[in-house]
C-alpha cells in the first residue's frame, strides 16, 4: 500500500472575500461578476460553489435586474487537481473549466480556471427577451478562488 493511501482526505472551505467569478459573452468589455455565498472542495473529489444571482455586477444597464431569484449552486462530482479540471453544472447547464492550482500551503489552496457554460438545452419558459437570449448563448467563465482548511 502506498504512503499516500493512509493520508486523511482534507475538505477545504471557500473563502468568500477571496473569490472572483466573472462571466462574459465574448468581449472582455462586457464582463459580469458574481458573488459566492459559500462552498467547499475536497481535492480529487466533489466541488460545490453557491452563487448569489442578485449580486451580479456588470456595466450593462438592467442586466443585473434580469438575474434575480434563488441562489445558484455549481456542482462537480469529480475534480482533477493537476491540471485543475472541472466538469459540472449550474442551473441545468453544463460547465467545463480548465486551469491550475496557483498556490498551495498548509492553510489553503488557490485555484484559477477558465472555460464555458454551454447553452441551455431548452429555452426558459417564463424568461423575458434578454434572459432568453443569454440562455441560448455559450458564456465564458473565469474563476479565481481560495479554499482554506
Amino acid at each position: 500500500m502506498p504512503d499516500t493511501a493512509v493520508l486523511p482526505v482534507t475538505r477545504y472551505t471557500l473563502r468568500r472575500d477571496r473569490c472572483v467569478i466573472e462571466v462574459s459573452r465574448r468581449l472582455p468589455l462586457f464582463r459580469a461578476r458574481l458573488t459566492a455565498t459559500g462552498g467547499h472542495w475536497t481535492p480529487g473529489s466533489a466541488l460545490t460553489v453557491v452563487l448569489d444571482p442578485g449580486s451580479l455586477r456588470t456595466p450593462i444597464p438592467f442586466l443585473a435586474k434580469a438575474f434575480h431569484g434563488e441562489e445558484l449552486t455549481f456542482t462537480a462530482a469529480e475534480v482533477a487537481e493537476d491540471p485543475f479540471v472541472v466538469d459540472g453544472g449550474v442551473a441545468g447547464r453544463a460547465v467545463r473549466l480548465r486551469g491550475d492550482v496557483r498556490h498551495r500551503d498548509a492553510c489553503g489552496v488557490v485555484v484559477w480556471a477558465a472555460g464555458y457554460v454551454l447553452p441551455a438545452r431548452r429555452k426558459p419558459a417564463r424568461a423575458r427577451g434578454l434572459v432568453r437570449l443569454l440562455a441560448r448563448r455559450r458564456l465564458r467563465v473565469e474563476i479565481a478562488i481560495e479554499f482554506v482548511r
